[in-house]
């Protein structure tokens, strides 16, 4: 039997946590065996430091790590030095998602998405750069230790420490209680832009009567494939449906003027034909981005507040009378439990409403889009969360003529699939 699927990028066994033992042993590694290809190489020393690391890799209040150049070699230190050449400070948690960028795709995305993470952890995060000359041997040895350790940088698996040191801790109780949550903030406006810039594209290339939605978007774009692992919303999907979900599905939404795309209430379990009662675990859940303003005359979410505790499907004939519409700004995401009562109402504005509906479920769960077969270098340029919820990192569905992929199922129970507190390995 031939696998058909597309691969990881990197070995699984050689994926870790940020700055823990077996990731500095990665890295040193590959600095190890790089040949720097100049004679004339400058010494030059990288450094970052990390503060409040999850107490499961017991590296204490702040850990990081130093590379140093020089024309003898490259040796690699498990200390910070706030006195490098280049040096990074930052939150632990803020520093993943910088630490699993893979760059030079094109100078727009790395900027496009650079300025998004500084953004999003301006308070977090912090570089600063010497005057010190990089030669373009210095720079290109950069560039591949950058690529190289994002293909191998897990996220911490530690999902609620993750939420308390983004400030995600009241969104996750909002999503215990209510049943949904509003993360404002979440993206800037040039990012709403380009989002809406893409939509309209996809939509507009669509065949007549297509209807209101563009699907299967990590097939379309590297702007989408940034969505489905946005810092904020991986954590609360994680914390919701356990380390290792999948993606559902991802979709955008063009509303004009009358149309009502969701008459009366549902809950999104309806798809996937899950039965009463619901489990008292979440198997999927929702978030959708406002591209544009949600507001009143635009038509947005409505909600049923709690109506996920029921555990059913919305009875025939509910209407949408008495639900909470979910009003927010421009550059914000909801979130809510798979199992929650809710519609949207229609648009009585002039214009069209763009939104991005990006779903996950449990990795046991089936999606309604499949990534198995998902083109190689879409996953090469990504870090590991993203072949995780394409699917490519469990064993499910790619047994052969001999037995299971143990390699997978090793590998997710190290990483801990379906859980929010085990430690990565």
């Amino acid at each position: 039997m031939t696998n058909e699927w597309t691969r990881p990028p990197a070995p699984l066994s050689e994926r870790a946590e940020l700055a823990s033992a077996d990731w500095i042993q990665q890295l040193r590694v590959f600095a190890d065996a790089y040949k720097l290809d100049s004679d004339e190489v400058p010494s030059f020393r990288v450094s970052a430091r990390f503060d409040d690391p999850p107490p499961h890799l017991g590296l204490g209040t702040s850990c990081g790590y130093t590379v140093n150049i020089c024309r003898n070699g490259i040796s690699v230190s498990d200390r910070f030095d706030e006195s490098a050449d280049w040096y990074r400070h930052s939150d632990y948690n803020a520093a993943i998602p910088f630490a699993t960028r893979v760059i030079g795709h094109s100078v727009e995305d790395d900027e496009r998405i650079f300025h998004e993470y500084s953004t999003l952890f301006a308070e977090k995060y912090h570089e600063f750069h010497d005057a010190n000359p990089r030669t373009p041997s210095v720079l290109r040895f950069m560039s591949d230790l950058q690529n190289h350790m994002a293909r191998r940088t897990v996220n911490n698996p530690d999902v609620a420490h993750r939420i308390e040191k983004l400030g995600l801790s009241s969104n996750a109780n909002d999503l215990d209680t209510k049943g949904y949550t509003i993360l404002e903030g979440a993206f800037t406006r040039e990012y709403a832009d380009a989002l809406r810039a893409a939509t309209k594209e996809n939509h507009d290339s669509a065949p007549p009567n297509t209807g209101f939605r563009a699907t299967m978007l990590l097939k379309r774009g590297r702007l989408w494939e940034e969505a489905v692992i946005h810092p904020w919303v991986l954590a609360l999907m994680e914390y919701l449906l356990g380390r290792g979900c999948l993606l559902y599905q991802s979709d955008t939404i063009v509303k004009g003027p009358e149309l009502d795309t969701h008459p009366g209430l549902h809950a999104d379990y309806g798809a996937s034909r899950i039965t009463e009662p619901f489990p008292e675990y979440c198997l999927e859940a929702t978030c959708i981005w406002a591209i544009d303003e949600f507001s009143l005359e635009n038509g947005p979410t409505v909600v049923i507040p709690e109506s996920f505790n029921r555990r059913k499907h919305v009875p025939a004939g509910t209407t949408r009378e008495g639900a909470k519409p979910l009003v927010m700004p421009q550059g914000s995401i909801a979130m809510w439990h798979g199992g929650l009562w809710h519609g949207a109402m229609p648009r009585s504005a002039p214009g069209e409403r763009h939104s991005l509906h990006n779903a996950y479920v449990r990795h046991f769960m089936r999606p309604l889009e499949f990534y198995y077969d998902i083109d190689q270098r879409i996953v090469d340029r990504n870090p590991p969360a993203f072949s995780t919820l394409c699917g490519l990192d469990d064993a499910l569905g790619k047994s052969g003529n001999h037995g299971a992929d143990f390699e997978r199922l090793n590998y997710a129970r190290i990483a801990g699939f379906g859980s929010i507190d085990q430690p990565y390995k």
